[in-house]
């Protein structure tokens, strides 16, 4: 009587088979993904050595940068350790409960060259190396706080989002959901019409953005140590 026996090759072909149709589980770290999870040690590396001097500065160890507490425009508060400053709202608004003080100002009066360099890096810069002049408030409100105070470079305002938007109000108290300026005009832009800002709204956090000069939006200040 003949024996029903498969093929040794069929039955091995058959279970290679099975065994790569089945879906392979997703890695996980911790409960995240490995994508999700390369993002968050990012941003715990990134602000890991992020210090608050109890004085209106934070430190970033790291970077050797020292960052302005509050935005332009508020006042550090040294009991509450917090940015509030005079409400600055209007008649229908007059407790200005989302700015907290906060000013606007414009990258440049001109939406030109006039306030940053021609060449490349194309930073804010006080005197106009065009024939048009031009007067940036951003780089006078840093200026004016001496120390070497500056207006930051569109990679420092992003490394400040790397862990997002409840980790920056810890360190940034009642910090403004909008734009703020960097020091860089847009390098594509070739009227130079545009500069660099990045977004702190919680639609668009950390998003790089290109906005016209003349436009007001938010600032905070930082500078070497």
């Amino acid at each position: 009587m003949k024996k029903n026996i498969y093929n040794p090759i069929i039955l091995i072909s058959l279970t290679l088979f099975l065994f790569n149709c089945e879906a392979k589980p997703v890695e996980e770290k911790f409960g995240f993904t490995a994508d999700e999870f390369n993002v968050a040690l990012l941003g715990v590396v990134s602000n890991v050595n992020m210090v608050d001097n109890g004085d209106g500065t934070v430190n970033d160890v790291n970077l050797r940068l020292q960052w302005q507490k509050c935005s332009f425009g508020q006042v550090f508060r040294v009991a509450q350790n917090d940015c509030q400053g005079a409400s600055a709202g209007s008649v229908l608004n007059p407790q200005d409960p989302y700015r907290y003080g906060a000013r606007t100002v414009a990258y440049c009066d001109s939406r030109t060259h006039a306030c940053n360099r021609v060449a490349p890096p194309q930073i804010l810069i006080p005197v106009s190396e065009i024939a048009i002049s031009g007067s940036s408030e951003a780089y006078n409100a840093c200026n004016a706080l001496g120390n070497g105070y500056r207006v930051p470079s569109p990679y420092e305002l992003q490394r400040l989002t790397v862990t997002g938007r409840n980790a920056v109000l810890a360190r940034f108290p009642n910090t403004v959901e909008g734009d703020y300026w960097s020091v860089l005009s847009e390098v594509t832009d070739f009227p130079g019409e545009t500069a660099i800002t990045i977004s702190f709204d919680r639609q668009s956090f950390g998003v790089e953005k290109k906005t016209i000069k003349t436009d007001r939006n938010y600032l905070r200040c930082v500078r070497n140590y």
